[in-house]
């Protein structure tokens, strides 16, 4: 083999790897960024469920 043909092979192998890392990198994004949209999705539930009613559910006596 060939000094060239030897790097171009390693420069094959070397770019795979790259790609599969950017691809694990962009998984464990979209998993974070489920995970922080459920953490926030969860916390305006619970700060809306704190809040008083809009429309009493009786009527007020005079």
């Amino acid at each position: 083999m060939t000094v060239r043909r030897i790097l171009s092979r390693f420069g094959g192998d070397a770019s795979a790897v790259v790609r599969s890392n950017e691809r694990a990198i962009l998984l464990f994004l979209v998993l974070l960024s489920l995970a922080a949209l459920a953490v926030f999705l969860h916390y305006i539930a619970f700060v809306l469920d704190g809040l008083p009613d809009v429309i009493p559910s009786e009527l007020p006596r005079p």
